[in-house]
């Protein structure tokens, strides 16, 4: 009996020594294996989440994402298509019964319509350019949408015809415009952004908007479905009065466009509200500095009687959307490193809903992610923390309780070990601020032992990091490094003040504010001159 105890016990202990063993450090090609949620919509009865499930290609280098469903408690996760291409913008019809999302080839990019009782799919339309900022009316009868119409560029020299079968070099790229390059695209061909319908059963598009300016951005449709509401700047020096834009609404028949708008600053992102009375957007008034905080205005849908809903929130809005009562809007913003969802009535009183909102990449810890509501109020969103990056999570309207429903790297960190992350605060030795950072320590972190110590400093310097995961940081713990990353001065999610800084004056305070908690850690012991 005793010797059957002993061989039982050292069979656990067997097995628990061989799982311990399988565990290893996270690795560079781990980065591949990768997945997370982004986009996720939730139907209108709050049943089922459509959302775009991103991976990586390792024989292409990239990023790239399919749509799946998902029923609302976790059960049912299923690819939404047999297709094997690159799919986003999944958007449920008004009454849930199809959900239309953009499709991409090597071909190109193309809208298609999924019906949901039958499971049958189509492609509805047949475009030049990839569409974007995908809306469905009202009445679920059109789709509207945004796309580049290409424009001939300037002519200075006319170039003879070369003979056939010659091989001159390239014609020279001639522009005569200030906006020709941007990073991460460089040279943009010429041409402008207009907003087309096309019906939802498919069929021939139509453009709404006209003009050489750019009508890009969020769209909304007016509730009685005669209007599209959008952002842009139409004024004649727009190229160079790049940051103001306004709110426009064009009727959809007479392509006309009339300004709702007129301030100096930004308006975008305009959202009408269910009973069609209001239209909800965000900016602010341009005081000509370096950060300024995104507020959430809201005005009839004539563009009267506007005003600030979010004058008590000195923090940035990110993303709203209407509740099905018309009384608020749900909202998303950053706060101390944290990306949150919380709900504003048209009082203006705010209460916060979820934390840890997040996932829009996952390469360093920055903001992101976005989230979706259903017409009884439940929430589906990202969900990001530092070991693991952006699942889909839920929120009943009911019990306001959060419930993470997929676990798509289960497969591969249960066989690896992370680097702890740990919030740190501590004071600028300037002005006695309170700054915030984050240490991640090396997998199997021993305290008696010295490890190299590494800052990462985020770019910007208008962003913040955050306790969200990151390959990036969890690659230089796993290579025995202890990683500092701190929010300096001029980070976002501690107010306008904070943010703004750094006006005047960068590079200034910012770097003694990263050494000051290079000097806690010393302190702290857990870094070494």
């Amino acid at each position: 009996m005793i010797l059957r105890k002993i061989c039982y016990v050292t069979i656990l202990l067997f097995i628990g020594f061989q799982t311990y063993a399988q565990k290893q450090n996270f690795s560079y090609l781990d980065v591949f294996k990768l997945e997370y949620v982004s986009d996720p919509q939730i139907a209108p009865d709050g049943t089922r989440i459509a959302y775009r499930r991103m991976g990586f290609d390792i024989m292409k280098d990239k990023a790239d994402g399919n749509l799946w469903i998902i029923n609302s408690d976790g059960s049912g996760n299923q690819k939404l298509t047999s297709h094997e291409v690159s799919e986003q913008s999944p958007r449920w019809s008004p009454n849930g019964d199809r959900i239309a999302f953009i499709s991409t080839t090597d071909e190109g990019s193309e809208i298609f319509m999924y019906w949901l009782d039958s499971g049958k799919l189509a492609k509805i339309s047949q475009l030049p350019f990839s569409p974007s900022a995908l809306t469905w009316s009202p009445k679920g009868d059109q789709l509207a949408f945004s796309m580049n119409v290409e424009k001939e560029p300037p002519v200075i020299a006319k170039i003879p015809k070369k003979p056939e079968g010659a091989k001159w070099a390239e014609k020279p790229r001639i522009t005569d415009r200030l906006y020709h390059e941007a990073d991460g695209r460089g040279y943009i061909k010429p041409g402008f952004n207009h907003i087309f319908v096309i019906p939802a059963q498919g069929g021939a598009i139509r453009q709404v908007t006209a003009d050489d300016y750019h009508h890009r951005g969020k769209l909304s449709w007016s509730a009685d479905g005669n209007k599209i509401f959008f952002s842009g700047n139409r004024t004649e020096n727009w190229e160079y009065d790049f940051r103001n834009s306004e709110i426009y609404e064009v009727e959809v028949a007479t392509g006309r466009i009339k300004a709702l708008t007129e301030r100096k600053g930004p308006d975008s992102n305009p959202a009408v509200s269910p009973n069609g009375k209001y239209i909800a957007y965000l900016g602010f008034q341009d005081k000509v500095q370096t950060y300024q905080v995104e507020q959430l205005h809201i005005m009839k849908t004539d563009g009267t009687e506007g005003r600030l809903l979010s004058k008590d929130l000195d923090r940035s809005i990110s993303g709203m959307i209407w509740d099905a009562k018309n009384t608020g809007l749900y909202i998303s913003y950053d706060d101390k490193g944290n990306t949150k969802v919380g709900y504003i009535s048209l009082d203006g009183k705010i209460t916060k809903l979820a934390d840890d909102l997040g996932g829009t990449s996952i390469g360093r810890p920055y903001a992101g992610g976005s989230f979706s509501v259903s017409k009884e109020g439940a929430i589906a969103y990202t969900q990001s923390r530092p070991d693991y990056p952006a699942e889909l999570a839920t929120m009943s309207s009911k019990s306001k309780r959060t419930n993470k429903i997929t676990a798509l790297n289960k497969a591969l960190f249960d066989y690896r070990m992370l680097g702890n992350v740990e919030e740190v605060w501590y004071k600028s030795s300037v002005d006695q601020r309170e700054l915030q950072g984050w240490v991640v320590y090396p997998p199997n972190y021993d305290e008696n032992k010295k490890y190299p110590f590494l800052v990462e400093n985020h770019g910007g310097p208008v962003l913040n990091y955050g306790d969200r995961f990151s390959a990036e940081m969890q690659l230089y713990a796993a290579a025995g490094y202890i990683v500092f990353y701190p929010n300096a001065r001029g980070s976002t999610s501690y107010g306008e003040e904070f943010g703004n800084l750094l006006y005047n004056n960068y590079p200034g305070d910012d770097y003694h504010d990263v050494m000051d908690g290079v000097d806690y850690c010393i302190n702290k012991g857990i870094a070494h001159e």
